[in-house]
């Protein structure tokens, strides 16, 4: 029989004030060292809203102002060139040909725009034939013959719809439009979301994808 006095040997017995922890003891508190920053990245990983600002908040963004982005839920521009999500396209805009991109297309960033450029779209200049419709562009399925411009053209068509369905707080229908036409003036180079602020096709990139 065995003596109840006696600590069973799978318990470590005391240890004096001051010691280094017992085997036992150190494989626990290892262990929960190591689970705490794996809790600590999925309690702070958003779940379904992108963090955003406006542009202008997106050039000045510090310690200071952090905490005026929003959440911003924009879909990508797949998701808005799937037909099961045709539906889902805000009033006015329509997956149909009867939306389409813009016109002025050819517009020469040193000539004033005027009104016989083609039927006019939703922007006002386009690196597209003017009957280039809103889904052939946030589909993928044209091209200007140049992969950046037209990425961007994408995004900037997914910001628009996702804008117009309220899913952008932080933007306006009429913010996006200038946005794009703007930098298609620039010759499809850069936008100014600030005074004194100059955002390359890159930069222009980087911000869109923080709205969706």
């Amino acid at each position: 029989m065995s003596d109840p006095k006696k600590t069973p040997s799978s318990i470590d017995p005391p240890r004096p004030v001051g010691a280094e922890p017992m085997p036992s003891r150190r494989r626990l508190l290892q262990g929960g060292m190591a689970a705490a920053p794996v809790l600590m990245t999925l309690a702070s990983r958003p779940v379904l809203a992108a963090t955003c600002q406006s542009p202008s908040g997106y050039v000045s963004a510090n310690a200071s102002n952090a905490g005026r982005a929003v959440a911003c839920l924009g879909h990508i521009p797949s998701w808005w060139a799937d037909p099961q999500n045709f539906g889902q396209w805000p009033a006015g805009y329509k997956p149909q040909s009867s939306t389409r991109f813009g016109g002025l297309q050819g517009y020469k960033p040193e000539s004033p725009p005027t009104r016989f450029g083609g039927p006019q779209g939703v922007f006002s200049i386009s690196p597209y034939n003017a009957g280039t419709t809103l889904l052939e562009v946030v589909s993928g399925q044209i091209n200007s013959g140049n992969p950046t411009t037209d990425k961007i053209a994408r995004l900037i068509v997914a910001t628009l719809l996702n804008t117009a369905a309220g899913l952008v707080p932080v933007l306006s229908v009429a913010a996006v439009k200038d946005m794009w036409n703007e930098f298609a003036r620039s010759g499809y180079l850069t936008y100014s979301p600030s005074s004194g602020a100059s955002w390359n096709a890159v930069e222009l990139i980087d911000y869109l994808s923080t709205t969706m």
